[in-house]
C-alpha cells in the first residue's frame, strides 16, 4: 500500500501550485483550470508560514507572522497586480466579495466572480498584438472597466514562489561518479 501526502511546502508546490500552473498554461482554458491556478498560487503562502516561518522571517523580516502578512508585505510588493490572484481566489470561493469597513479588504476592485471571463477570439480577430496569435482563449479580469490579463500576473507569482521554494528546499546536486581505469581488483 502506498500513501501519498503533502508534508511540506515543496510537496504543495510540486503537486498543487506547479501542477495547476502547468495545466493552465498548456491545457484547455476552463474555469476549473483558472480557479485551481488561483488556489495554488495563493494558498502556498499558508504552507510557507506553517512549514517555513523561520526562513520566511529570516528573509523578509520578523513582521511576517501569518500568510496574510507574507502576501501583502512581500508578494504584492514583488509582483505588480498580484492582488488579482488573491481576489480571484476569494471571489471563486464566495461568488461576491463583501468586506467590513475595517482593514483587510480586497486588493483590487474585482469583487465578483463574474468579473473573471474567458475571451475567445478567432484567427484574425482583434487588433495587432491583442490576444494569442491566431486566436484562442484568454482569461481576463474586469476591474471597473479595465481588462487585466491573468497569464502574465500568474506567471510572475508562480516564478516568485518557484524561486522561494527552490531557495528553502534546494534540490541536492546530482552525484556524479566517474570510473577510473580498471585495477587488479576489478
Amino acid at each position: 500500500m502506498n500513501k501519498d501526502r503533502l508534508e511540506n511546502t515543496r510537496d504543495y508546490f510540486e503537486n498543487i501550485t506547479k501542477a495547476a500552473y502547468r495545466q493552465f498554461m498548456a491545457g484547455e482554458v476552463t474555469f476549473l483550470a483558472v480557479y485551481s491556478l488561483a488556489t495554488g498560487l495563493y494558498h502556498i503562502g499558508e504552507w510557507m508560514c506553517v512549514h517555513d516561518l523561520a526562513k520566511v522571517q529570516a528573509k523578509f523580516g520578523a513582521g511576517i507572522v501569518k500568510s496574510a502578512d507574507l502576501w501583502h508585505q512581500v508578494v504584492e510588493k514583488h509582483v505588480p497586480d498580484a492582488g488579482f490572484i488573491r481576489d480571484l481566489n476569494n471571489a471563486a470561493k464566495h461568488a461576491k466579495l463583501t468586506f467590513p469597513t475595517k482593514k483587510g479588504g480586497p486588493s483590487t476592485a474585482m469583487h465578483h466572480s463574474a468579473n473573471t471571463f474567458i475571451q475567445t477570439t478567432g484567427y484574425g480577430e482583434g487588433g495587432y498584438g491583442e490576444g494569442p496569435y491566431g486566436g484562442g482563449p484568454e482569461v481576463k479580469m474586469d476591474e471597473g472597466g479595465r481588462e487585466v490579463q491573468l497569464e502574465p500576473i500568474a506567471t510572475a507569482v508562480f516564478h516568485f514562489w518557484e524561486a522561494l521554494v527552490e531557495e528553502f528546499y534546494a534540490t541536492p546536486a546530482a552525484v556524479v561518479v566517474t570510473a577510473g581505469p580498471p585495477t587488479a581488483n576489478s
